[in-house]
């Protein structure tokens, strides 16, 4: 049985002792005690094997369930352990035809058939004539017409030789269980107790009693059901065998860039990655083994640089699998993108928007410093508050880069101007749509006097300025042409001022005039007067 560096299973164990009480059994006279051992061994072994027999095939659904899952890699393995269950069976057989000669030739045919309906139902048949000496002899040995080399018990030895090379080539990476086959079926001639030689056929079929014969022969059968389940067990984990165990698994995101202008489209692939964090991959980069698993450089000029190597990984079964890779990256002078968001110009006296950015710099590493203003953080922005009107404004751009070190980006001026003057308008609705009125061409009654009244803008879509109107004069004139001046200190109109436009018939015109306005600079203006012509 196997040495000490292979450890049997519980299994093994049984049946070597039981094999052992066989061989003391037939070292004695063949007594009714020795022949009801016998009995009581080939009962253990019947059940042992019927045992084993449904786990094989528990194990063969498994493998056509793995099979289901994955065709083509399961395939392989498959093909292989069907080999084995082939063989096995056709082994088998060979063993339960003889055993039932065997019977036949001891208990006659009514006992073979006995027998046969006890196999049926899983039962265990008592042998006739089980102290029979010449039975198993006659069946098994007798010499046929092709020589002595043809007899059954020579022809089981061949096949079982056959079998369990069959067996070794299949598992020829493990083995303890390449040992534990040729145990099994070892079929070597040995020596009687008196020294004799003695081949492995004559020891088992000549002068043996019927009860012990068709021990010895389930035993067989028993070893060759032992056998298929292990090979079968190895095969199936050879599915998975080259495969990689995995502990962790993690979410990553691999961009394609990690900077992308204005415009631009960002691209990652997003993926869960299996690690095994008990196992650290071997990885060159540019012919340089990392100490771990990030890859530094300096990069001091700029240009294209390539890096390539490859990852080495142990897989489960001790093998190396090797992952070449290449990649480049490109290394630019650092640049500041510096923009006022309204126009390239700076207006004294209001917050103008700017937009500060670093390519490949996050925005909480960028600092912007200005002069002749004052600068203020506003959102993922910033807002410049100019100081002088005609003298620039500098902005400078720095960034914390990788390591904790600060470096310059670059400047930019922008020059100051005052805020242009605006002008004035009547705010109306038209088909409940807000409209303005600013003079110049005929303008509905209704539409003047359900008006807001006048207010102010810059007469440039490019500044989004507010102005409030703090007062006006309206100027009307009589069939005479003397005028008369009615003045609101709001932005709307007056009932006189709503009064006399009343009455004023179609085609007479009245002027708005001394708008005084004040926007966000503090600064009030006197706007250019409204020509408005009644229709």
């Amino acid at each position: 049985m196997s040495a000490t560096n292979c450890p049997e299973t519980p299994r093994q164990k049984m049946i070597s002792m039981m094999y052992l009480v066989l061989t003391a059994m037939l070292a004695l006279n063949v007594s009714t005690d020795v022949l009801n051992g016998f009995t009581l061994v080939q009962k253990s072994l019947s059940q042992s094997l019927a045992s084993t027999t449904a786990k094989n095939q528990s194990l063969y659904g498994q493998f056509e369930d793995l099979k289901s899952q994955n065709p083509e890699k399961v395939a392989e393995w498959l093909n292989k352990a069907n080999i084995v269950r082939q063989k096995t069976d056709s082994m088998n057989e060979v063993l339960e035809q003889l055993k039932y000669d065997i019977i036949v030739k001891a208990d006659g045919q009514e006992g073979g058939d006995l027998y046969k309906e006890c196999i049926k139902n899983g039962t265990q048949y008592a042998i006739g004539a089980r102290d029979n000496l010449d039975a198993s002899a006659q069946v098994a040995m007798a010499v046929s017409m092709q020589g002595a080399s043809a007899n059954r018990a020579n022809q089981l030895k061949v096949g079982l030789n056959k079998y369990a090379a069959l067996m070794e080539q299949m598992v020829q990476k493990d083995s303890t269980r390449i040992k534990t086959i040729r145990d099994n079926f070892n079929t070597e001639d040995t020596k009687t107790q008196n020294g004799d030689p003695i081949t492995w056929e004559a020891s088992r079929f000549e002068m043996i009693p019927v009860s012990a014969s068709i021990t010895l022969l389930t035993k067989i059968q028993t070893d060759l059901r032992y056998t298929e389940s292990e090979v079968v067990n190895y095969l199936k984990n050879q599915v998975d065998a080259s495969d990689f165990r995995v502990n962790k698994i993690t979410a990553e995101v691999i961009p394609t860039s990690s900077y992308v202008t204005r415009g631009g489209v960002y691209e990652a692939r997003i993926i869960l990655a299996a690690i095994d964090s008990t196992k650290r991959p071997k990885i060159t980069v540019n012919g340089k083994v990392l100490e771990n698993e990030k890859y530094t450089v300096g990069c001091s000029s700029v240009g294209t640089f390539d890096i390539k190597g490859q990852i080495d990984l142990p897989r489960a079964d001790g093998t190396i699998q090797s992952y070449p890779f290449e990649s480049s990256y490109i290394v630019g002078e650092p640049t500041a993108i510096i923009s006022a968001d309204m126009m390239n110009v700076f207006y004294a006296g209001i917050e103008n928007p700017m937009s500060v950015s670093v390519p490949g710099v996050p925005t909480q590493n960028v600092s912007v410093s200005i002069t002749n203003g004052i600068l203020t953080r506003k959102g993922s922005g910033w807002t410049v508050r100019p100081t002088k009107v005609g003298q620039d404004c500098k902005i400078s751009v720095s960034a914390k880069m990788e390591g904790g070190k600060v470096q310059s980006i670059g400047s930019k001026p922008f020059r100051v101007k005052a805020l242009p003057p605006p002008i004035g308008y009547i705010e109306y609705r038209e088909n409940g749509n807000p409209a303005k009125y600013k003079g110049g061409k005929a303008f509905a009654k209704a539409n003047l006097i359900s008006s807001n009244g006048v207010k102010a803008e810059l007469d440039d879509a490019d500044l989004d300025v507010r102005y409030n109107v703090l007062g006006f004069d309206i100027t009307f004139f009589d069939s005479m042409g003397n005028g008369r001046i009615e003045t609101s200190n709001s932005t709307a109109f007056t009932e006189k001022q709503l009064d006399l436009m009343r009455k004023m018939s179609r085609g007479k015109t009245f002027y708005i005039s001394r708008i005084r306005a004040k926007g966000p600079d503090g600064i009030e203006r006197i706007l250019p007067p409204i020509e408005v012509k009644v229709n």
